[in-house]
Parts: C-alpha cells; sequence; structure tokens
C-alpha cells in the first residue's frame, strides 16, 4: 500500500485527489490504453493547461530534466542528418511524450492518487488489450499461432512488453495491500490473464525479462514469504502449463544463439539471422557516426541505405537504436534518465523497508516490472507512450513514499546545552530530493 494522503478527510480530500489534471490524465491513459475513445490530443492539451491552474509548485524532476536534455541532443542531430522530415516528425511526436510525462508526474502527487492511477491503468488494460487479444486467440485469429490484438498490439512482442508493464502493476497492488481488501484481489486475479497473454506472444524476450527477474524474487520471497513465492511459482506454473507447444519450439531455439554459425537454425522462420544482419547494420551505423547519430526516428531509412537487401527494417534493440540514432552521448543521456528513476525508487524502497513493509513491496513489484520490460528492450524498441506513463508513475510512487517516510521520522536530538563534555553528531539520511 502505497501510504495515507497527508490530507484533511471529507471534502477537502476529495479535492486534494480529483484534481482537474489528475482526471484528465486519467482520461487520456485510458484513450491511448484502449483505443476506445477519440481525442487525446485534446484531452492532453486541456491537461497541460490545468497545470496553470492548480496551487502547487511545478514539478519537474531530474529524470524529466535528462529527458528534456536527450531531446536536444537530438534536435543537435536534426542539423546533420540526411533525413530532416522523418527527424523532426519523430522529434514532435517525442516532445508530446515528454509533455505527457510532465502531465503525469504532476497530475500523481498524492498517495492515493498513485493508487487510483494504479487501479485504473490496470483494470482497463485488462478489459480492453488483453481481453481482446485473449478473445482473438480463442477465436483462432492469431499471428502465425501467436496471439495478437488490434492497434498497437498487433505486434506479440509489443504486446508481450506492454504487458509485463501491466503485470508489475498488478503484483504491486496485490504485494502492497492489507488481506481481504478487494483492490488485492483485483491484483491477483488480474495477474493471471496478464500471464497467459505473455506466454501466449510466445516472445523469447518477454519470456527472458520475465525470468531475468522472476527467478532471484522467488528465491528471495522464499526465505522471507514462503507463501507469496509458492503463489507466484504456481501462477507462472499454470500459465507454461497451458502454453502451446510452439512456445517450448522457439524458446528450444535460443541454444542456437550462442555461435554466428548456428543463429541462422533458431527458427525455421530466420527472424533470428535477420535480426543479426539488423544488429551488424547498426554497429556500423554507429561507427559511422558515434556522435550524432543519423537522426531521432530514422534508423528504418538509415538501415534501408547501408544494407539495400535488408530493407527498412526496425533495429529490434532499444538501446543500439538510440545509440544510432543519437549518437553514444545520446545513449548516454537515455540510460542516465532510466537510472535517474531506478535510484529514487532504491532510496525510498531502503526507507520504507523497516517503517512500512507494504510501501516497500509495492515499489519492489513496479520496480520488477521496468526492470523486466527494459530486458524485453534488448529484443525491441521502445516507440509507445505507455512505458514513459510507467516510468513517471514510478518516481511518483517513490516520492510519496520518501516524502512519508521523512514527514514520519522523528527529529534529530539535540544535543544538551547544559553538557560541557562534546559528543558527535547523530547522523541523520537527508529527505529525498525530487
Amino acid at each position: 500500500m502505497i501510504g495515507a494522503d497527508r490530507t484533511p478527510s471529507g471534502p477537502g480530500l476529495w479535492h486534494a485527489t480529483w484534481t482537474p489534471t489528475f482526471v484528465l490524465f486519467l482520461v487520456y491513459v485510458f484513450i491511448i490504453l484502449t483505443y476506445r475513445l477519440p481525442g487525446a490530443t485534446i484531452v492532453m492539451a486541456a491537461a497541460l493547461l490545468s497545470l496553470f491552474l492548480q496551487r502547487e509548485a511545478l514539478r519537474a524532476p531530474n529524470f524529466l530534466g535528462l529527458f528534456a536534455a536527450w531531446m536536444m541532443w537530438a534536435i543537435l542531430g536534426y542539423a546533420a542528418t540526411p533525413y530532416p522530415d522523418v527527424v523532426w516528425s519523430a522529434f514532435i511526436d517525442y516532445f508530446k511524450i515528454l509533455l505527457v510525462t510532465l502531465v503525469a508526474v504532476n497530475a500523481l502527487r498524492t498517495p492515493t492518487q498513485v493508487r487510483y492511477c494504479m487501479l485504473f491503468v490496470l483494470v482497463s488494460y485488462v478489459l480492453f488489450p488483453v481481453r481482446s487479444a485473449l478473445t482473438n486467440y480463442a477465436l483462432g485469429y492469431t499471428l502465425a499461432g501467436r496471439i495478437t490484438g488490434s492497434f498497437v498490439y498487433q505486434n506479440p512482442n509489443d504486446l508481450a512488453s506492454l504487458t509485463i508493464l501491466a503485470l508489475g502493476l498488478a503484483l504491486a497492488l496485490w504485494a502492497g495491500e492489507p488481506h481481504r481488501r478487494l483492490v488485492r484481489w483485483i491484483g491477483l486475479a488480474s495477474a493471471a490473464p496478464l500471464t497467459l497473454t505473455i506466454v501466449l506472444t510466445q516472445s523469447r524476450g518477454a519470456f527472458i525479462g520475465l525470468a531475468a527477474v522472476a527467478i532471484p524474487s522467488v528465491v528471495a520471497l522464499a526465505r522471507r514469504r514462503p507463501r507469496v513465492a509458492l503463489g507466484l511459482t504456481a501462477l507462472v506454473g499454470l500459465a507454461l502449463y497451458v502454453a502451446p507447444a510452439a512456445l517450448w519450439q522457439r524458446l528450444s531455439g535460443l541454444g542456437k544463439a550462442t555461435s554466428v554459425e548456428t543463429i541462422g537454425e533458431m527458427d525455421p522462420e530466420g527472424s533470428a539471422q535477420q535480426r543479426l544482419a539488423v544488429l551488424q547494420t547498426a554497429i556500423r551505423i554507429i561507427e559511422d557516426r558515434p556522435v550524432l547519430g543519423v537522426g531521432l526516428g530514422a534508423y528504418h531509412q538509415a538501415n534501408r541505405d547501408y544494407s539495400p537487401a535488408l530493407g527498412s527494417l526496425d533495429a529490434h534493440n532499444a538501446y543500439v537504436k538510440v545509440a544510432a540514432e543519437t549518437g553514444l552521448p545520446g545513449l548516454l543521456l537515455f540510460l542516465a534518465l532510466l537510472a535517474t528513476v531506478v535510484r529514487s525508487v532504491l532510496l525510498a524502497r531502503r526507507r520504507a523497508t523497516l517503517a512500512s513493509p507494504m510501501q516497500a513491496e509495492t515499489l519492489r513489484w513496479l520496480l520488477l516490472g521496468l526492470l523486466a520490460h527494459l530486458i524485453t528492450g534488448l529484443f525491441r524498441s521502445f516507440s509507445l507512450t505507455f512505458p514513459y506513463v510507467y516510468l513517471a508513475l514510478l518516481w511518483s510512487a517513490s516520492q510519496t513514499v520518501a516524502t512519508q517516510h521523512h514527514l514520519t521520522s522523528p527529529a534529530p536530538l539535540q544535543p544538551d546545552p547544559t553538557t560541557t563534555h562534546t559528543t558527535a553528531n547523530r547522523h541523520f539520511e537527508p529527505p529525498l530530493r525530487a
């Protein structure tokens, strides 16, 4: 549980939670997740205007500054790119994401807002993208046997990567709520279809991402909370039990990835061999343009020009793509952006571990969801808004926990002025800065 608001009860709490910025932000998130309503741009414009009407000072965290610095570096690349039209269009798209992230960190100011947002995003994602994808699969509408959805969820790899973030929300609500709370059961009930969807995508990158964070987590939980570890193991085991045989065939091909000579045998469709060729092309691009890259959003065109036989293809690796498009300095800024959020979460979780274990568990599972998603970035690109919304949500959650812990911690002991001898000052950890 993210904790309690330090605001009055009754109407005061209502106004502190349901601010215009918060409501508009939830509407925008619903639109971009479900595609059930039009007008995302109009809603976000209204949310931006609402920032000027709020009483609180505008929040601009460090990771948002790094995001802006990365954008500024990309603008420098625009001056030297051979693809100016493509780069300018991509810059506008990322600038919009930057504004969305700014709204998110200012909309999610209180523990209740963070908790309601987590629940709202989770339920929206399960009831629409996941339900639609599972229905398609049950009716036989698949992509070569792999589950697929509509709109941005048509690519099984993208569907798996985004569903991992939703799974992080589900597990965070389940682990961070008191027993017998409805929200806790909603989180637990949502974890099953989310895990099943990830398995049915047959995404090897998603499987590696989940395994990389799930195995150490289950081992750690087995010592502290054995029943929780047993429950997670049962959930994953059930999902793997109902997994199609094609998943095991795809996973068995991972053993062929240890050698360049055998990588073409990973899958019959030859996607692994193609990805290796794309990776080699991306390395050539980085070697030719290590400082500014080929321009933000221009990798497809650069891949076509460097390797005409491959054509216009994605890099299939978020970090290689960032390096190829914005240069090695751009990659460092992008990684610093991510590291800043992770550091904020780790500091807040350390503060909450003893004072409020449930808050620490909430941050733990939110962070694990992000880390699993970032691991999938080794096999796909980040090009959607939802991951940045999740970053803002995670940062906001860490700030509410850190602030609450600072406010509830005892005041430092003052030395007795009547004492004649000197004593060493006690060390108290300074408050986490936004």
